[in-house]
């Protein structure tokens, strides 16, 4: 065994590709929302470090919770940060936590939308990181394009 240094970064590039791997070949949806889930959480983390001096910077996660917050305040339903975090959580919760007392063997939720959703995210945040996106990411950006304008069927 052999111990060596790793970087964040690169530890969080290779999650989101590995997700956007299993993406592409239509493989497991839940594996796919944790490893992107992982990589938008140490990209933000690394972010805040590096753009500490703006006060206008804000990460993917924290620019949807704010679109959210907004989306139910116009609507008459304040919702906090947190509750809309834990809600951007639940799928990751349920299928990484289990509690006999008050969890159900089933969740009912749409997995493609949940995919998107943590792609989505951990890709800005990859992007407000690097700066450039890779193949991949841009091939996973224009097949979400493709299929919101009803060019293509999942």
């Amino acid at each position: 065994m052999v111990f060596q240094g790793y970087k964040k970064d690169e530890i969080a590039s290779g999650m989101l590709e590995t997700a956007l791997d299993l993406y592409f070949n239509k493989a497991d949806g839940f594996s796919i929302i944790h490893l992107a889930a992982a990589s938008e959480e140490v990209l933000a983390g690394l972010l805040k470090s590096k753009k500490k001096e703006s006060l206008l910077f804000q990460t993917a996660r924290e620019k949807a919770i704010s679109a959210l917050k907004e989306i139910h305040k116009v609507r008459g339903n304040n919702r906090t940060e947190k509750e809309i975090g834990t809600f951007f959580n639940f799928v990751r919760n349920k299928t990484k936590h289990h509690d006999n007392e008050n969890d159900s063997n089933e969740i009912s939720i749409c997995l493609d939308l949940e995919v998107d959703s943590a792609l989505s995210r951990a890709i800005e945040n990859y992007v407000l990181y690097f700066s450039d996106p890779t193949e991949k990411m841009l091939r996973y950006i224009n097949s979400i394009s493709l299929y919101m304008s009803g060019r293509d069927h999942r």
